[in-house]
C-alpha cells in the first residue's frame, strides 16, 4: 500500500461511518466463527492479517488472544499520521512481520481476519493459501474485499489495489485455495448508488480523480445518516440473516476443506 493509503486509513478508521459499519459487520462474523469454535468457554487465538497499525486488535481481543500481521512496521505506519495508534497497539498486542514471521505461526490460529487485503496481492489464491497455513484444524477465515471493477476510483489507486471483486471471483479464489464457503454476501448495498455517482462523477469531471479518497466525498452532516443506514445493514449481513445480491463491498466466512495445512 502507498504511504498515502496508510495515512488515509489511520485518519479515518476510528470514526468514519464506513470503517465503523464494516467493523460491526466483520465482528459479527467473527463472533459466529468464535461460537462455532467453542467461545466463550474456550479462549481462542486470533490473527488480523494485514492489520496496518493494529487498530482492530482491541476489538478482536474480546474473543481471546489477538495478534496482528503486517508487511510494514507498525510504528512506521503510525508515524505517517503523527504517532499514537501503533505505539499503543504494539505494546498491547504482538504484531508479526509478513512474510518473515509466518513460518513460526503455522497452524496456530483459530480465526484469521483479512480485511480489505486480498485486493492488494498480486496472487490472491497464493495469499489465501498462505493464510490457510496459519489456521489451526477447523479454523475459520473472515475476509472482506471491495466490489466491482466498474467502481475503480482514486481510493484503489491510493491504496495500490490490484483488483476489485465480484462474488464469483472471490469465491472462486477461495475454493482454489482449498476453502469451504460458509457464508458470503455483498454489503453496503444501501450506499451503492451514491458510491457509483461519486466515483463516476469524479472520473468524468475531475482531472486528479486518481489522487482523491472517497472517504471525504460527502459533507460531515451526512455521516451520521450514512452510519445509521449502513449499521443496520451490517447487523443483518453480519448475523447472516440476509445475503445481499449487490453492494460496494463483499464479505465471506471460510473454513479449510480438509485438515491438511497448505502452503
Amino acid at each position: 500500500m502507498q504511504a498515502q493509503g496508510y495515512r488515509v486509513t489511520l485518519e479515518h478508521q476510528a470514526g468514519h461511518w464506513w470503517y465503523r459499519s464494516r467493523r460491526e459487520l466483520w465482528l459479527r462474523q467473527v463472533e459466529r466463527a468464535a461460537r462455532a469454535l467453542g467461545y466463550p468457554g474456550r479462549r481462542l487465538e486470533l490473527l488480523d492479517y494485514g492489520c496496518a497499525a493494529g487498530f482492530d486488535l482491541a476489538s478482536l481481543a474480546r474473543f481471546g488472544d489477538a495478534h496482528g500481521a503486517e508487511t510494514a512496521d507498525a510504528r512506521a505506519i503510525d508515524a505517517l499520521a503523527g504517532g499514537g495508534a501503533a505505539a499503543s497497539s504494539s505494546q498491547a498486542f504482538p504484531i508479526h512481520r509478513v512474510p518473515d514471521d509466518m513460518a513460526a505461526l503455522r497452524g496456530r490460529f483459530h480465526i484469521v481476519t483479512c480485511l480489505d487485503v486480498l485486493e492488494h496481492l498480486d496472487d490472491d489464491v497464493g495469499g489465501l493459501r498462505a493464510i490457510g497455513a496459519l489456521l489451526a484444524p477447523g479454523g475459520q477465515l473472515v475476509a472482506t474485499v471491495p466490489a466491482y471493477d466498474w467502481l475503480w476510483s482514486g481510493e484503489d489507486v491510493i491504496s495500490a489495489h490490484r483488483r476489485r471483486y465480484t462474488r464469483d471471483r472471490l469465491l472462486d479464489a477461495a475454493r482454489a485455495a482449498g476453502f469451504e464457503v460458509l457464508f458470503s454476501s455483498y454489503f453496503f448495498a444501501s450506499v451503492l448508488p451514491g458510491a457509483a455517482a461519486v466515483v463516476w462523477g469524479r472520473r468524468l469531471f475531475s482531472r486528479d480523480w486518481q489522487s482523491q479518497t472517497n472517504l471525504d466525498a460527502h459533507p460531515r452532516w451526512l455521516g451520521g445518516l450514512l452510519r445509521a443506514v449502513t449499521a443496520a445493514e451490517a447487523r443483518l449481513v453480519g448475523d447472516e440473516r440476509v445475503s445481499l445480491p449487490a453492494g460496494a463491498s463483499l464479505v465471506c466466512r471460510l473454513r479449510l476443506e480438509t485438515r491438511e495445512v497448505r502452503s
